[in-house]
């Protein structure tokens, strides 16, 4: 896997996210148009729809509130809520407020949250993607931004090169990223100091030979504050 994969990952998780909350919007929007041009009666919830869902092995249950509701005409309508919860949303007796059609009387909504369910969804759920994608670029282009002022401002030291690393807790397409370390001995104190590179999606070891040097630049004001250089060691899966 190439690195800047990981990035499309992202910019993929980004146009997802959007197309969701477009899609939020325009079941809203949907949800309102009928509602404004509706006609309004009272129901009676007079029973409670039992939805069983497997998943994983586990079941569970939901429940869908039936309505009863008179139109203008002085018929009598049995509506079943598209939306399920579980605890019920609504108690069996209790009195709604519906919206119905008045060219189509069966076609029929709960006044209130319940008929933005979807929306509610579907819209969480692209938030939830664009800002895990926002985060993402955000938190790179400042990093990047760091590492480009320590290569501009920075201590260079060449560090002497331990080993190459595998992080068991990122994972991206099933991929675990490498990581290099190195270690320096600073000549005037004859501190050791050890370094950790920023993630590499390939295996930079064929890259780096016995007795390498790798490029470290340290801020001066704050030697914890660091860029291990892994430019040269970037390349194709």
């Amino acid at each position: 896997m190439k690195r800047t994969n990981v990035s499309l990952i992202f910019n993929i998780f980004l146009a997802v996210g959007f197309i969701l909350l477009l899609v939020a919007g325009f079941l809203t929007y949907n949800t309102k148009k009928f509602e404004r041009t509706a006609l309004k009666a009272n129901g009676r919830v007079v029973d409670l729809v039992e939805n069983r869902n497997s998943s994983g092995g586990k079941s569970s249950r939901t429940y869908s509130p039936v309505v009863i509701y008179t139109d203008d005409k002085g018929v009598e309508h049995r509506y079943i809520a598209s939306f399920s919860s579980n605890p019920p949303a609504y108690e069996v007796g209790e009195t709604v407020v519906i919206y119905y059609d008045p060219w189509d009387p069966d076609n029929a909504a709960i006044a209130g949250w319940g008929s933005y369910l979807g929306a509610i969804i579907v819209g969480g759920i692209g938030l939830l993607f664009t800002l895990i994608s926002l985060g993402f670029h955000a938190v790179r282009k400042i990093r990047h931004a760091s590492n480009a002022r320590l290569k501009e401002s920075g201590q260079l030291v060449l560090a002497d090169f331990i080993s190459v690393d595998i992080n068991e807790y990122v994972s991206v397409n099933n991929r675990h990223p490498f990581f290099i370390r190195c270690e320096w001995k600073d000549p005037l104190t004859g501190e050791k100091k050890a370094f950790k590179s920023g993630f590499l999606w390939s295996d930079p070891t064929p890259r780096i030979g016995a007795g390498k040097k790798i490029s470290v630049y340290i801020d001066g004001d704050n030697p914890k504050k660091y860029y291990v250089d892994i430019t040269p060691y970037e390349g194709h899966a």
